[in-house]
Formats: C-alpha cells, structure tokens, sequence
C-alpha cells in the first residue's frame, strides 16, 4: 500500500512552500484524502501530477521562485528568448511575473539584453535575454538552477492562450473558440494583419509572439503595408 505524504512533506519534495500546495488544492490540480480531523493526505500519484503542474524549485537565497525558474528557462536556451512573454512561456510563469523576475535579474547583473541577429523574411537586429554565465555569482547558482524542473503552466493562465469573443468577426471560417494564441499564432497573426481594426492590432501586440508576426509576414503576396505592419508589431514584442 502506497504511504500517503503529509502537505509538509510535499512541499520539501517539491522544494515549495505549504501555502502553495493548498492554492493547488484549491484549483483542482490534485484531490488528496483528508483525515478524519481535516489533514491531507498526498499519494505517489499526487506528487507526480504536482510535479508536472508546479515543477521542482530549488530554495536559493536572495531569489524568488519566479527568478530562480527564469534562470533556468534562459540558461536551457543559449541563443536567448526574443520577450519577456516567450520568458514567461519558457519559464512557466505569468508574463507579469516574468517581466518582474527580469527586472530584478537584471538588475543584479545575472541577465541581460543582447543584440543577436536573426533572419525571417530578412536579417534583423533584435534584443534577447540571456544569462550572464560570466557573472561571479552564476558560478554558485549554475549547479542548483540546473536542477529546477518548470511547471507546465502557470495556474489560471489559460484564458490568455485563447482569442477573446469580440474578435470572431476575424476568424469567419473557423471556430475561434478553438483557436490557441501559441499554436495558432501566425495564423491569428495574418487574420488581424488583414484587418482596420486598430483595437484587434493592440491586442494582438501584447498578445503573439513575435515569431507568429513574422511567419505571418512572409506569405507571399501580402501588401507591403502589412508586412510593415507585421515588423512594427513584432518589434514591440522584443
């Protein structure tokens, strides 16, 4: 008979707080048995799924959980990540969290904005986040980051993977409830390219990747206004 984990005893597995393992309660994530007087019960079941949903972060002083899986998500990725979005995407964080986690970061001198050329429809200069390995402090770090497992997603982010209602007029020929901002994105992309409609173009700016832009961008035959505009929006994802 599998032993059955107390929340405690989660949390040191998880290397996460107890406050933590009950918000996933709460979502759903996992449904633990409760003693008779009220305490949760973790199976080896349990554990794994809370592995999967909230990943393995090691505790490492003077860095929240949200930096410390930033780091990871840019040290697994040597040539960079073009925005702070495709940081979050990497990271499993919220895009808030990951914009704040960068800050910090960068700020202590771990990570920085490089220039790196990249080519789509043509060569592009574009800034990307990286960690700075030469840093003295990353010599410490490295060993233990190496070690973070990141989370599938980040908890209630899903409804910003979707297309919101007052843009079907877009998307006549499909389902937009459907659609998926990630693995849909250049096709997201080059219904809102085709558009006038200024309110679509802003959120699809804060919004897609700006990968999803540039695909969008190199369908050939597209008016060279849009192509433009495609660039613009990319550029303001970087």
């Amino acid at each position: 008979m599998d032993r059955r984990m107390t929340t405690g005893e989660v949390a040191a597995a998880l290397a996460t707080t107890r406050s933590r393992v009950h918000r996933a309660v709460t979502a759903g994530l996992v449904r633990p048995a409760r003693t008779e007087g009220g305490h949760l019960r973790f199976t080896p079941r349990d554990l794994a799924a809370l592995e999967r949903r909230l990943g393995v972060v090691p505790r490492l002083p003077g860095l929240s959980r949200e930096e410390v899986l930033v780091l990871a998500a840019l040290a697994r990725r040597p040539f960079g990540l073009w925005s702070a979005r495709a940081v979050a995407r990497a990271a499993g964080v919220s895009p808030t969290a990951a914009i704040r986690a960068l800050d910090r970061l960068q700020r202590s001198g771990l990570v920085e904005r490089k220039r790196r050329r990249v080519v789509s429809v043509r060569a592009t200069n574009v800034d990307v986040w990286q960690v700075q390995v030469g840093h003295p402090r990353w010599r410490r770090l490295g060993p233990a980051v190496a070690k973070v497992v990141p989370p599938e997603r980040a908890i209630g982010e899903s409804k910003d993977r979707k297309v919101p209602g007052w843009l079907s007029h877009l998307f006549w020929t499909v389902d937009v409830g459907q659609l998926d901002v990630e693995k849909d994105g250049a096709f997201i992309a080059s219904r809102i390219l085709a558009s006038e409609d200024a309110q679509a173009h802003a959120w699809a700016s804060v919004t897609l990747s700006p990968e999803a832009f540039l695909v969008a961008a190199s369908v050939r035959g597209l008016d060279h206004r849009r192509v433009a505009l495609a660039h613009n929006l990319a550029a303001a994802r970087y």
